[in-house]
């Protein structure tokens, strides 16, 4: 497993195809930043997932781990942009709006990303 004091590491759905763009887009757009990305599914995955509690099923988000937490849903997409270039860092603005009104939308495009992708 990567140190993830140093290196955050990404846990996503290999089978979905929004979530495989996603991806790509932050990889894109990660300038020289370094990031670590495994599938949820993965056996690193699913011992990342043991280690911060979460069911070995869990699939609902993608997991941004970094300095030993776990961040789900729009916790790990703002955090993440915070390691982009460019404008995406002022993304992480929106972590002031509490989470009951961010993650809505999240696990809704989540519960039917397979449709979607």
């Amino acid at each position: 497993m990567v140190d993830t004091d140093k290196i955050p590491v990404v846990l996503a759905d290999g089978e979905c195809a929004i979530c495989t763009r996603s991806v790509k887009f932050i990889r894109k757009h990660l300038g020289d930043q370094k990031m670590v990305f495994r599938s949820l599914y993965s056996e690193e995955g699913k011992a990342y997932l043991e280690k911060f509690g979460l069911p070995e099923d869990y699939d609902d988000s993608l997991v941004y781990i970094y300095k030993e937490k776990a961040y789900l849903k729009t916790d790990a997409v703002l955090r993440i942009a915070r390691k982009m270039h460019r404008l995406y860092p002022l993304l992480s603005a929106f972590l002031v709006i509490p989470r009951f009104l961010r993650d809505p939308v999240y696990m809704f495009v989540a519960k039917h990303r397979h449709r979607f992708g």
